[in-house]
């Protein structure tokens, strides 16, 4: 059976502007690793990362190691060109771990009446997107407003395959002299909804609102949306009467629990570039760290990175170092980057990482660092 067009539309962006890795078995294609390049707001500052978009793997080269060994390359490359850390999008928690990459936060996505937005009346119309104006809408993403943990990727074919993605598709949002600066795109199902918001981008606090306004604007038709928490917001504090709300819609066709899923991870690729990014409270914190990396085993023999693996010596303060050695005189960590990942991003602490993880060191410096960083919840805020 041929597809849709629009399959064809989607998979050109999906794979525009990024770097890609096959693994041949026979002659045949059999393992494509997708890449894009693009950045994350680390506290106040932007760090180069990469994203891993797609791992696609052939129905006769499942379970023998090609998509590990094929990903890890992609990232060896990327660790290469600049990269300082990795994201990627999970099937199951496990797999992933074996490359180095560490759970991240839960995100929250409820579906909402949005008649019951608590949000002032929609003053002004909205201007309506399409599919075509993919470039406008990119850009727009690009310089929302930002908070820690929110990614960007670089390529309008990342935004131009979310458009084609989902049926029934619209973009609606607002200009201020002639250039758009927030807006949302949202699919659509049936008459009633209920309706998904994909995502919004805004510049402001009164910018969200407004979109907020023009969800609420829908609902004398529209009983259902399904719309993530915004960065910095829980969405509750815009709702009225959620729990009356919850409790009326329970098991029906806009049942509004609310629901968390924690789908991404993230991998330290450059520990001096990642810890050199942080600025920690509180009386500076030095020690010894004992990093092992299980991404090496998946490696290329003659790949010239070769993981994080090593001992590096460690301070956190108001300036933060990694340097490569060990000082005698300063007390150990031990752990995988997978914990360093979690504990660096502001996901997991170090004391839970000692029972949840491979971290150990002596409760005096486990308080210490924990005293020191005081990250607010990461939030990717661009799924991918």
């Amino acid at each position: 059976m041929e597809g849709k067009e629009s399959d064809g539309e989607a998979f050109d962006g999906y794979i525009s502007d990024t770097n890609s890795f096959v693994t041949e078995l026979d002659g045949g294609a059999e393992v494509l690793a997708l890449t894009r390049e693009g950045n994350v707001q680390y506290q106040d500052c932007n760090l180069p990362a990469s994203f891993v978009t797609g791992v696609l793997t052939s129905r006769v080269s499942r379970m023998q190691g090609h998509a590990l060994r094929t990903t890890a390359h992609a990232l060896a490359q990327n660790a290469i060109n600049g990269a300082a850390v990795s994201f990627l999008g999970i099937f199951d928690q496990g797999y992933y771990d074996k490359l180095g990459y560490g759970t991240l936060n839960y995100s929250r996505h409820t579906t909402i009446d949005p008649a019951t937005l608590n949000v002032p009346k929609l003053s002004r119309k909205p201007k309506r997107y399409t599919k075509v104006d993919a470039e406008i809408l990119h850009n727009c993403r690009l310089n929302r407003r930002r908070f820690h943990g929110s990614c960007n990727l670089y390529g309008v074919g990342v935004t131009g395959c979310e458009l084609v993605w989902v049926e029934n598709g619209f973009g609606l949002g607002f200009e201020e002299q002639s250039e758009l600066t927030h807006c949302m795109w949202v699919s659509s199902k049936g008459v009633h909804g209920p309706y998904q918001c994909r995502w919004m981008a805004y510049q402001s606090p009164e910018q969200l609102v407004e979109l907020l306004s023009v969800l609420k604007s829908l609902s004398d038709q529209i009983h259902g949306v399904l719309i993530d928490d915004p960065p910095g917001f829980q969405l509750q504090d815009f709702l009225i009467r959620p729990f009356a709300n919850e409790r009326i819609r329970r098991g029906g066709t806009f049942d509004a629990a609310t629901r968390s899923s924690a789908w991404m991870q993230c991998r330290i690729l450059d520990v001096e570039q990642c810890v050199g990014a942080m600025t920690c409270q509180g009386d500076p914190v030095s020690f010894n760290l004992v990093l092992s990396d299980p991404i090496e085993a998946h490696l290329l023999e003659d790949s010239a990175w070769r993981g994080v693996a090593g001992s590096w010596v460690i301070q956190l303060g108001a300036t933060s170092s990694a340097i490569v050695g060990e000082d005698s005189a300063l007390p150990t960590l031990s752990c995988s980057v997978n914990d360093l990942s979690r504990l660096w991003f502001g996901v997991a602490s170090a004391e839970s990482l000692v029972t949840v993880g491979q971290l150990s060191a002596e409760q005096g410096l486990i308080g210490a660092i924990d005293s020191a960083l005081h990250l607010p919840s990461p939030n990717i805020d661009w799924c991918f």
